[in-house]
């Protein structure tokens, strides 16, 4: 059973996995963590906004969810869905390029699945700290493709 799945559910978008798993590989190693199952889902603003109603009574948008399935100190197992709108729109705002909002999204959401958060301003500034370290060992390349209608 492979360690990360990827369903590409956003129309004309593909997230590649060889880019994805360098990404996953640089964090574990650097976190001293081992995974034993991460499914990536990519999706847009509407699917993210159900499940923030859903599962945190929120009606707000987001990039990304992270649903973590292990206990503290076991192997990573969860899911992680993002936003490819959400993701686009804050590259422009931001001024960032897409592909490096996408690869932050991607740290930004295993972080979380190893048990970083990001609630307080203290935990929100150590998680943007290591979130840039991870950022800046990952090549931007290849990371995604659009796919022909």
């Amino acid at each position: 059973m492979p360690i990360l799945t990827i369903s590409n559910n956003y129309p004309n978008f593909q997230l590649l996995s060889p880019m994805v798993e360098i990404i996953l590989q640089k964090i574990t190693t650097g976190e001293r963590r081992t995974i034993e199952k991460i499914s990536i889902i990519v999706s847009d603003d509407h699917t993210l906004n159900q499940l923030k109603k859903q599962y945190f009574n929120e009606d707000v948008f987001t990039d990304t969810i992270s649903f973590n399935f292990n206990e503290i100190n076991q192997a990573i197992d969860g899911e992680i869905y993002i936003s490819i709108d959400r993701i686009r729109e804050n590259a422009e705002k931001f001024k960032t390029g897409f592909q490096r909002e996408l690869a932050l999204v991607i740290i930004h959401s295993i972080l979380h699945l190893i048990g970083y958060e990001d609630y307080s301003p203290e935990d929100r500034q150590q998680m943007d700290r290591i979130q840039k370290l991870y950022l800046a060992q990952v090549p931007l390349k290849r990371l995604y493709r659009i796919r022909k209608k």
